[in-house]
């Protein structure tokens, strides 16, 4: 009898020692949280930037088959013609051949302001950099409004773009901004507005 009481104190032992006896009172026992074993060691995880804006959808980059708007209403009107060349200026895509933006945009602006454009555009460095970290952005809320504090006429006009520019790296957005630009958008002999230069507030 004594050998058996120690086997089933053995018993009972071991199986307190493994946790597996529900404590007193019928109460089941206490589920310890899983993250103890889940956690990844921080080593293993890259550092990450923190962003001043939350993530963002990107806008969708227009695919070539779009219709492109080359209505001769939308060149009928200077807004109309601005804000279309602002969205096609911001919108950017690492695979796209360099300053692809500025290309699609020139439709919308005069020669001189195409040129103008192209100074402030890639070079092969910064063309390298974009490809590297597989930048892309792009624009919604584009409006175009008519500058208060410059003088409107039938050939000229001015305007004052803005957009929210969503950019992304690797399909992630990391960051919002509100680009804002004035400019001057002239009348042509053949009746179509076409975004010049930019002005300089003030």
């Amino acid at each position: 009898m004594r050998a058996a009481s120690s086997v089933l104190l053995l018993v009972a032992l071991a199986g307190t020692a493994c946790g597996t006896t529900a404590p007193s009172g019928g109460t089941p026992p206490e589920t310890r949280s899983s993250t103890v074993t889940e956690r990844i060691p921080v080593g293993s995880v890259a550092p990450r930037t923190p962003v001043a804006t939350p993530p963002t959808p990107v806008p969708p980059l227009p695919s070539a088959e779009s219709p492109r708007p080359d209505a001769a209403t939308l060149f009928a009107d200077p807004a109309a013609v601005s804000a279309e060349w602002l969205r096609q200026w911001c919108t950017l895509d690492w695979r796209e051949p360099m300053n692809a933006n500025l290309d699609r945009a020139a439709r919308y602006q005069t020669p001189a302001a195409a040129k103008d454009d192209r100074r402030a555009g890639d070079n092969e460095d910064t063309y390298r950099s974009v490809r590297e970290q597989q930048l892309s952005s792009g624009c919604d809320e584009v409006t175009a409004t008519a500058s208060p504090e410059a003088p409107q006429s039938a050939n000229v006009a001015y305007l004052v773009l803005s957009a929210r520019r969503v950019n992304s790296s690797a399909g992630v957005a990391f960051e919002s901004e509100q680009v804002r630009s004035v400019r001057r958008v002239l009348r042509q002999t053949d009746g179509r507005w076409l975004v010049d230069i930019r002005v300089e507030a003030g």
